[in-house]
């Protein structure tokens, strides 16, 4: 790992996921490039005057990170570089634009909740967007999650007859390698779901794949995947977990449950979201 983009938008969650990833960087002997995207500006129709100006919000929060630069800088010798950088525009796309010109390695940032179920659903978070659509893993911290080493390290794996055709076993593998950490295969089906050949097939396809990696399969029986896999974390000595993120229709989205929002949302530990 040699460098990590950490999105700020200054709230307590992306404050939060600083302190872990600068934390995490020192370990790592990693570069940060911190970020701070400023939304375009917005006219107020009934008085004709733009709400903020786009100087003032720049400069702003140039002053600010560089501050948070300065503070970071002077705290981690262990640190190889600190950047940072204030844009306008969409999210996203400048995220994306970063990591493809900056050989960015991993995405970290937090996570912002939701106290009720509608601010959830139809709010989402950035960091959840961003998962969906970032080429590189994205690390998303819990509100009050504070750094420690990764041990133990759980992938939610899907056992499905098109598993060799991805890339998820060799992300898995190389995460674990990097972390140094026990890897915990977790595969989650149904009360009543009876192991067939295509189980049978993905299984031995992990096992043959993950042989010279210190691993554990376990098998988890429950009819909602993302109670399965929280259960687990809670139950087991788990730093972090990692989920697939697969690209799915318009119908699938909206008749199924999005395991790795709900999983996202309400898990203790980071999320680790890969797209496979």
């Amino acid at each position: 790992m040699k460098t990590i983009l950490v999105p700020i938008d200054f709230s307590q969650p992306s404050e939060n996921a600083l302190e872990y990833a600068t934390h995490l960087a020192g370990n790592m002997l990693a570069n940060l490039i911190l970020l701070h995207v400023v939304a375009i500006p917005v006219f107020n129709n009934e008085y004709e005057v733009l709400t903020y100006t786009i100087k003032d919000s720049l400069t702003t929060s140039a002053d600010l990170l560089n501050k948070k630069c300065n503070k970071i800088i002077e705290d981690n010798i262990s640190i190889k570089d600190v950047s940072y950088y204030a844009e306008v525009g969409d999210l996203q796309t400048i995220i994306s634009d970063y990591v493809a010109s900056r050989a960015v390695d991993f995405i970290i940032m937090g996570i912002t909740g939701h106290s009720t179920i509608i601010g959830e659903k139809v709010i989402g978070s950035n960091a959840l967007a961003v998962s969906h659509e970032s080429k590189v893993p994205v690390m998303i911290i819990p509100r009050h999650y504070k750094y420690k080493k990764i041990y133990n390290m759980a992938y939610a794996s899907h056992y499905d007859k098109h598993i060799s055709e991805h890339n998820s076993l060799l992300q898995v593998k190389y995460i674990s390698l990097l972390f140094s950490a026990n890897l915990f295969v977790l595969h989650v089906i149904a009360n009543n779901h009876l192991m067939d050949e295509t189980d049978g097939a993905a299984d031995l396809y992990v096992e043959k794949n993950l042989k010279s990696t210190e691993h554990k399969t376990f098998i988890l029986t429950n009819t909602d995947t993302s109670v399965a896999l929280l259960d687990f974390i809670k139950s087991h000595k788990v730093d972090i977990i990692v989920i697939e993120q697969k690209k799915h229709s318009f119908f699938h989205k909206l008749f199924y449950p999005n395991v790795s929002k709900e999983v996202v949302f309400n898990s203790p530990i980071p999320v680790l979201t890969i797209v496979t």
